[in-house]
């Protein structure tokens, strides 16, 4: 049968008007919209949730053999969504990832999920002291889907292997077990202030002004015994925790500085602990001072002010403070001379007495002071006695 010659003229137009009309809508598709992108990253995301899913982060879970058992109190201060980057940050940095994704969508634009992952950063090396090879620098990306956005996260480490990075693990972990040494039948505040002393008659304070990273890290004060505040609170964290005294870290400015100490959780309650403000008198006079053991939130306030206090415990007992527990307390109505004995007792066989004087220090210290030249007059340095008066906690070393 003939073709109509009119009717294939006009198939053959049509067709050819499809092709173009196809791959204009393909190339304006590709050149002036999002769409391959979005397709694009469905694709991804679904090639991501065929791999293994996270481990899940509880109590149970641990970065290294440092683990943090008390691992869960600022993860535990993040909303939902920061959770979900806290577990992926957890587990990136556990297998030693450099790069990984959040496998749950983030609600928000780039701005957002960059803002809510620098809170989940800071809760993990907060939780974390263990994990001191991680770089502070790191960044952050999404890449938008159907669905939401897909967030990925790149971090940076200190070494340039995991070899490298186990190897002062190990290391590390023996110099925890050296400060925990011979503990085993002792009270969690006797092991407390044994390993607070241990760490702060060993350490020297950084002082040069560009500091290196490792000296802000556990890595500074347990492999070289040097650092700074934030070292020497994450090394205080770790030994507490080998022997099973739970502990944070908490984060504030000590005279308009950044500084960082303790909080350590004895009984049912919690107390402030500044190691590095222990360890401030020992160049000059060779004792570690206890007045910054084992403080209420209100008496901490006296020389720090927190970061976020709304999220930190309160302390409000003084059951364990150093000098209520040892009974080194000279009250406003006190008998001087009789506590001062009882006290220059107690630190029988050492250069130094200590103590806390409550009340009005100006109107007591030269009754004090008497009081211990009768006792030992190896004090005295010809007719002066010099002491140490901080917020109260007085310590009087032999001349």
């Amino acid at each position: 049968m003939k073709k109509n010659p009119l009717k294939s003229a006009i198939v053959r137009i049509f067709n050819f008007l499809f092709v173009i009309a196809f791959f204009a809508v393909f190339i304006y598709i590709a050149t002036f919209t999002d769409i391959p992108n979005k397709v694009g990253n469905v694709i991804r995301k679904e090639i991501e949730e065929f791999k293994e899913p996270y481990e899940a982060y509880n109590e149970e879970f641990t970065i290294n053999e440092l683990g943090i058992k008390n691992n869960m109190y600022y993860f535990n201060t993040l909303t939902k969504e920061q959770k979900y980057i806290y577990e992926a940050i957890a587990n990136g940095v556990k297998n030693y990832d450099d790069e990984f994704v959040v496998r749950y969508y983030i609600d928000g634009e780039k701005d957002d999920f960059a803002r809510e992952v620098s809170y989940a950063i800071e809760a993990f090396t907060n939780d974390h002291p263990e994990v001191f090879y991680l770089k502070a620098q790191y960044s952050s990306y999404v890449y938008p889907g159907f669905e939401g956005n897909i967030g990925y996260i790149k971090l940076n480490y200190t070494e340039e292997n995991t070899y490298q990075i186990k190897e002062k693990i190990s290391l590390m972990a023996g110099k925890v077990d050296f400060y925990a040494r011979g503990l085993e039948d002792k009270t969690d505040i006797e092991k407390e202030i044994i390993i607070h002393d241990r760490i702060s008659n060993d350490v020297k304070y950084y002082k040069e002004e560009d500091i290196p990273r490792k000296y802000h890290t556990a890595e500074g004060t347990l492999l070289e015994g040097i650092g700074v505040c934030d070292s020497f609170s994450k090394a205080y964290q770790l030994v507490l925790n080998k022997v099973g005294i739970d502990s944070i870290i908490v984060l504030g400015n000590l005279n308009d500085s950044p500084h960082a100490w303790n909080m350590v959780k004895l009984g049912d309650n919690w107390y402030h602990v500044d190691i590095t403000s222990s360890h401030s008198i020992y160049d000059e006079s060779g004792i570690i001072n206890h007045a910054y053991c084992n403080l209420t939130t209100e008496a901490e306030k006296a020389f720090v002010t927190f970061d976020n206090e709304a999220i930190i415990p309160l302390a409000n007992s003084n059951e364990y403070n150093y000098y209520y527990y040892n009974n080194l307390v000279i009250e406003e109505d006190a008998d001087i001379d009789a506590r001062i004995n009882e006290i220059y007792n107690h630190f029988s066989g050492l250069n130094y007495i200590e103590f806390y004087l409550v009340g009005d220090v100006s109107s007591k210290i030269t009754k004090v002071l008497t009081a211990l030249r009768d006792i030992d007059e190896s004090y005295l340095d010809g007719s002066k006695l010099y002491y140490y008066n901080i917020k109260n906690a007085i310590i009087i070393h032999k001349n």
